[in-house]
């Protein structure tokens, strides 16, 4: 092997470190809890609604962002829903979110024209941080890369019985960096799980419980960049659990909360509310607020009937603790 080849593959080494390092510091910058681990993006929250306020959402009933939150709220859609959320954060870090959701009620075999009470959901989380300068081991420039993690979401939810609901979200998970070299790149694949439970034990209150990232995990394979010398690596994802509940009042208050603790002993506590004004059909408005383990959100949303179709738009706006600045997010949906 000549001297030449012998730098280029130190190089790819140091570089192929340094980037696997840098996946799990941007990740960690993703977000406060569980920081360092894999995953990270997916504990950022999703859509504007739940983030003003304060990230909650285990135990929202008939929430089409259950797909992330808990697959057992699905069942108690009313409409199918297309939705899409998006995010531009600090250090030029983007998350994108594109799903559909859908309540299902086929008949009972036997002719007794009951219906069974379910959900499905499918959905896409993109996220990702922008063009980032790269070196080698000598200090020289090799051109700009990029990174992206991407978790595809399949979800599904039976009602079992009047007051309680069982959901299940398998997802497969992708992270890459497509230009890591002229014609190499380096991904991670994976597959993990999302289950949960929610229980109207009364009236307008619900309890739920979701357990997060199950078997989740990237396994990471040089031996494309670096042949026989190659080594594979396993990057676990924690495993999250939520626990919460949420009360309607008559008047159009929503207040919700949620308890989060993980497998690395890492707590938080999200706390929200949504006030819904009154007599505005076609319309609707509703403004909330949020606590989000140590940072703070305020959120609008605006709704218009049309016809048989709701369009829906959501603002947030969240106060974060850490620098360097705050973070803004906007979401769509159509419910037909």
């Amino acid at each position: 092997m000549t001297i030449d080849k012998l730098k280029y593959r130190s190089s790819i080494r140091v570089l192929t470190a340094i980037l696997l390092g840098l996946s799990l510091s941007v990740s960690s910058a993703y977000a406060g809890s569980n920081a360092g681990m894999a995953g990270a993006f997916l504990r950022m929250g999703l859509g504007a609604r739940a983030l003003g306020m304060g990230d909650v959402g285990v135990a929202l009933p008939g929430n089409s962002y259950g797909i992330y939150y808990n697959a057992a709220s699905l069942p108690y859609l009313q409409k199918m829903t297309f939705m899409a959320s998006y995010s531009q954060l600090a250090l030029g870090r983007k998350q994108n979110f594109i799903g559909f959701a859908a309540p299902l009620r086929p008949k009972v075999a036997g002719g007794s024209g009951e219906a069974l009470t379910a959900g499905l959901g499918v959905g896409w989380i993109n996220a990702g941080a922008g063009k980032m300068q790269g070196y080698d081991n000598d200090g020289n420039t090799t051109g700009d890369f990029s990174q992206t993690e991407n978790a595809f979401y399949f979800s599904f939810a039976l009602r079992l019985a009047d007051r309680v609901a069982l959901g299940f979200s398998p997802a497969i998970l992708y992270n890459s960096f497509p230009d890591l070299t002229e014609n190499e790149a380096l991904s991670a694949s994976g597959l993990g799980f999302d289950a949960g439970a929610l229980v109207n034990p009364w009236s307008t209150l619900f309890l739920g419980v979701q357990a997060r990232h199950i078997n989740a995990q990237y396994r990471w394979d040089t031996s494309t960049l670096l042949g026989q010398s190659g080594t594979v690596t396993e990057d676990q994802f924690p495993r999250i659990y939520r626990f919460g509940a949420s009360y309607q009042f008559p008047f159009g208050l929503l207040v919700a909360g949620d308890y989060e603790t993980s497998d690395q002993q890492d707590n938080g506590i999200h706390l929200g509310g949504e006030y819904a004004l009154q007599n505005l059909s076609p319309y609707s408005l509703n403004l909330r607020a949020g606590y989000d383990d140590a940072d703070y959100a305020f959120g609008v949303g605006f709704g218009y009937d049309l016809k048989q179709i709701n369009l829906q738009f959501d603002y947030a706006y969240q106060i974060q603790s850490v620098p360097p600045w705050n973070t803004q997010l906007v979401s769509f949906a159509v419910n037909f």
